[in-house]
């Protein structure tokens, strides 16, 4: 029962509190709840007014007289203009190509204390359900289909009108038939040569291309120790937000200088927010509900996103093997439902065969937003940017991307620079993750993040042979096979690990090559399992490390004093010290971090040091020039870790400001 105690603590932190155990939810409890709307003041510029329920797009677009599309009053949008949408749904799929100035951007926006929908799905299946669905006779148990035909669609892909937890697309209907939640085969034998039973993986949708009609199924889920589903399972009776494959609900196209602002946007199919070669964007207090992927951006920059909540699909019952790619070439495997939210964020990139020149995204700021409830979170590699006061939380793969994810070096002689600090990652199975096929000159600096590693992601569905939930706990990095690791400066973290690592420093003196060193101090890398052994630097490797403390429960005095002995009596350590007498581990050292709670395994959690607390004042000194938010806070001697003793919890996310200090 871990796995589901756990589930609904990330809820309780995510939920506001006016929402009580008397409010009732068809589907399912929601995993992440939209803050209330903002008193934000109208601008004093122009503006044009729309409303979907009063408005007329003959009208002049006043607050007496408003328009009633969005995309009209984009159209009209002329430097300075503010187009403000009064509450409610707007059933659009947006194009902004508009373009403002620094003096005069154009906005988009919410009416104070309104909260307005940019949909993109179809209306039918969220407005008027009892109608848009119809019980399928020859089908399964629970199986439904749209009463009208959608041609052309290729797929469907949807969520919960309620709680906007995802559906599956299903890519068979063997599937989205299937009563059968284990993994299964006719022959076990046979297994490498043939392919699992079908396979039920919660509630969700399959498209018929033959009759060109949507079937739904919302049958429960019932694995023991799993948050299932146990909802509402006629689609008739609640609201579905379902939508075709192509759905956009926001393309800003060309556009410059335009400011998106306190919207909702909902009913994406592969992509939610495509950025096209944009200039000076700025999104704040954008909740995106993704499709396939959230927000996707090509030649884009400067780009901000602030307060914003990009959420995933994945609902909690679908595991990461659910999702993951098994139709290979030349195997016997099916694909099952893989549309649900691959990435948050991703980044692409025009290339050589292209008319446009603009080469890559470049000159980004993300601070204070959630990216949640996904295969992977955002795909940071190969921009330059900073990404901070951010919540990474509930991702089957990894936290963050870091690797270039194009060819920048075509364009470009020098490596971006990534700045990664004070944020929380929770709950990802790799926190920072690298890969791909380019090669990178970047240079990451990682600081005054707190990892929290300690909860299980559903990584691999049980078996008929094996009905145990295979879960797995998060790691710090790690890659995919490939060479582009960074040059990366990490300090100053505090990391908490569930699951037995490989080495000490949970793979940050690792995976280190020539002309990307690896600079490593003031860390606290606490394993909740036995303490691994310490796995040095060789000479050849451009390394630095010093000041980290490294503690596991249970580990005794003798174990504690052997963890560094072997290295520094080896010539190994004789060498690195000659070549970089400042980073060789002299200062680092194995005791109890002590922090303000004990109990490591505490769902909540608390990171500060306690008073008693060895990391006090007992970190090295570090050059001014590496950037460090606390620094004026830290008093005396560098304490190691995020978080200084005797300074306020780290406050990330969309519903706070910067850090509060005492």
């Amino acid at each position: 029962m871990r796995l589901i105690t756990f589930l609904f603590a990330v809820v309780s932190l995510t939920l506001p509190s006016f929402l009580s155990a008397a409010d009732a939810w068809k589907s399912h409890r929601p995993l992440r709840v939209v803050p209330a709307a903002p008193a934000r003041p109208l601008p004093a510029e122009l503006i044009l007014v729309v409303d979907a329920a009063k408005g007329d797009n003959s009208n002049p677009g006043t607050e007496a007289a408003p328009l009633r599309s969005v995309q009209i009053a984009i159209d009209k949008a002329t430097p300075g203009t503010a187009v403000v949408l009064r509450g409610g749904v707007y059933f659009e799929r947006l194009v902004i190509a508009a373009r403002g100035s620094t003096e005069q951007p154009i906005s988009l926006r919410s009416w104070p204390s309104e909260t307005a929908i940019i949909d993109g799905s179809w209306p039918e299946f969220s407005q008027t359900p009892e109608t848009a669905w119809q019980p399928v006779g020859d089908g399964a148990s629970g199986e439904f289909r749209s009463t009208k035909a959608y041609p052309n669609v290729r797929e469907a892909i949807g969520a919960f009108g309620d709680s906007m937890i995802g559906l599956n697309s299903y890519f068979h209907r063997s599937d989205l038939q299937a009563t059968n939640e284990l993994i299964d085969y006719d022959d076990w034998d046979k297994s490498k040569t043939t392919d699992i039973k079908p396979l039920w993986c919660g509630p969700g949708l399959w498209y018929d291309a033959a009759t060109r009609h949507i079937h739904c199924r919302l049958s429960h889920t019932h694995l023991p120790g799993l948050d299932n589903y146990a909802g509402e399972t006629d689609p008739r009776k609640l609201p579905l937000i379902v939508a075709p494959f192509r759905s956009v609900p926001l393309l800003i196209d060309g556009a410059a200088h335009v400011r998106v602002q306190d919207l909702t946007f909902r009913g994406a199919g592969y992509d939610a927010v495509i950025l096209d070669r944009a200039e000076h964007i700025e999104l704040d207090n954008v909740t995106v509900w993704c499709g396939s992927y959230g927000v996707r951006a090509r030649a884009t920059g400067p780009l901000k996103l602030h307060r914003c909540g990009l959420y995933g699909s994945c609902p909690p019952w679908l595991f990461r093997t659910d999702t993951s790619k098994r139709a290979y070439p030349g195997r016997p495997n099916r694909d099952i439902t893989r549309l649900n939210t691959h990435a948050t964020l991703v980044v692409d990139n025009g290339r050589e065969f292209e008319v446009f020149a603009h080469p890559c995204n470049d000159n980004w700021e993300i601070s204070h937003c959630e990216f949640t409830d996904s295969h992977d979170g955002p795909y940071l590699g190969g921009v330059t940017l900073k990404f901070h006061h951010n919540l990474i939380d509930g991702t089957q793969d990894d936290g963050v991307y870091l690797s270039p994810m194009y060819p920048r070096h075509l364009f470009m002689r020098d490596g971006a620079e990534i700045h990664i600090y004070q944020n929380i990652f929770r709950g990802c199975l790799t926190a920072l993750a690298f890969g791909g096929s380019e090669d990178t000159r970047d240079h990451v600096f990682i600081y005054r993040n707190l990892f929290d590693l300690r909860p299980a992601v559903l990584t691999g569905r049980p078996s008929v042979r094996d009905r145990e939930l295979r879960v797995s706990h998060g790691k710090l990095m790690g890659d995919h096979g490939s060479p582009p690791w960074s040059a990366m400066t990490i300090y100053h973290n505090t990391v908490l690990a569930k699951e037995q690592a490989r080495d000490a420093s949970m793979a940050a003196l690792g995976a280190v090559r020539s002309g990307h060193p690896r600079r490593t101090y003031n860390n606290l890398f606490v394993h909740l399992e036995k303490l691994p052994g310490f796995v040095p630097p060789t000479p050849d490797q451009p390394v630095e490390a010093d000041g980290n403390l490294y503690w596991a429960p249970g580990t005794g005095e003798q174990m504690a004093a052997a963890l560094f002995q072997r290295y520094r009596q080896s010539k190994d350590y004789a060498a690195q010290k000659e070549k970089a007498p400042n980073g060789v581990s002299d200062h680092s050292s194995v005791a109890d971090p002590r922090f303000a709670i004990s109990d490591l395994n505490a769902d909540t959690f608390d990171f500060r040091l306690s008073r008693e607390s060895p990391a006090v004042n007992s970190g090295v000194s570090l050059p001014t020039d590496w950037p460090d938010p606390l620094r004026e806070l830290d008093k005396d001697a560098p304490d190691r870790g995020a978080l200084p003793f005797d300074v306020s919890p780290l406050e990330v996310g969309r519903r706070v400001g910067q850090t509060r200090r005492r």
